[in-house]
């Protein structure tokens, strides 16, 4: 066989061989699954589920209980247990920071309200039972305040970035203690919805009527029991706001969100709060 022959022959041969040699996509797909773990920093999920991202510690099974229906929302998985779990929620207890809830009279926050480029002086002052004032400085003499007693609501002066109707649904919905002090208390009228895929976190959804004829969605973090988003929704049905509270701290031994984020239903952010300072006030002994 003559050189250049033998040549091309074995060009001919190494064509075909350098692709099946090279050629795994099973063996890829696994190492890249391996290398990328999902959004929220724990193991990609086995069969679709989410369950491995709840720390296995504080997970609460009970075989007799029937699965939850979760809401007609894409991102909802439906589970159950969510009730017990978020009570039995070993970081809010280890850090006993309901309990210590429990004897605060009165938090106030003080810090900064942003409106696109604007930003405002604000101050929130809460206290037992439900009481809250908001007082926002627009300048000047100029303010609004908001305020919910025994007395009823009060709403003067011009809000800035949330309209009235956004203010008088914060004011209905607002609650001093946290989400498991009001299980402790009233856990019938919660009603679990599944759970939820946030960005970077898994939730677990509660549904609860409130004053006014407005509803709320609670989205709470499946690892510490913040609640982390509340869509509040009208009488009417209709989706008013949505409040995301974050940025949560250890504060006099209570959990305080410093950072709060107001939507619009359609997603456009409308308000954001950032909180310098904390005051807590606890009962007399």
């Amino acid at each position: 066989m003559s050189t250049p022959l033998r040549f091309l022959l074995a060009g001919i041969v190494l064509l075909v061989l350098v692709p099946v040699a090279s050629s795994s996509p099973a063996t890829g797909n696994e190492a890249v699954a391996t290398r990328n773990p999902d959004s929220a920093g724990g193991h990609p999920p086995a069969d679709g589920a989410y369950a491995s991202e709840v720390p296995k510690g504080d997970m609460i099974e009970n075989r007799d209980e029937p699965t939850l229906t979760a809401e007609d929302d894409e991102g909802s998985i439906p589970v159950a247990q969510e009730l017990d779990f978020i009570l039995g929620n070993g970081f809010r207890k280890r850090g006993a920071y309901d309990d210590s809830l429990k004897t605060v009279s009165r938090v106030d926050y003080y810090g900064t309200r942003y409106v696109g480029c604007e930003q405002y002086s604000l101050e929130i002052r809460t206290a037992r039972p439900d009481r809250i004032a908001t007082l926002v400085k627009t300048g000047g003499s100029s303010k609004f305040e908001s305020s919910k007693s025994s007395k009823g609501i009060v709403i003067r002066g011009k809000p800035q970035g949330l309209a009235i109707e956004d203010e008088r649904a914060l004011l209905e919905t607002f609650d001093f203690d946290t989400l498991v002090i009001e299980l402790e208390k009233r856990k019938q009228v919660f009603k679990p919805l599944g759970m939820q895929k946030l960005p970077g976190t898994l939730t677990w959804k509660l549904g609860v009527d409130r004053p006014g004829g407005y509803r709320q969605i609670l989205y709470v973090d499946s690892h510490s029991g913040d609640v982390v988003k509340s869509t509040i929704i009208d009488a009417q049905g209709g989706p008013v706001l949505d409040v995301a509270p974050h940025d949560y701290r250890s504060i006099e031994g209570i959990r305080v969100p410093f950072s709060t984020d107001y939507r619009s239903p359609d997603g456009t952010l409308l308000a954001s709060d950032r909180i310098e300072r904390v005051v807590v006030k606890r009962m007399r002994s």
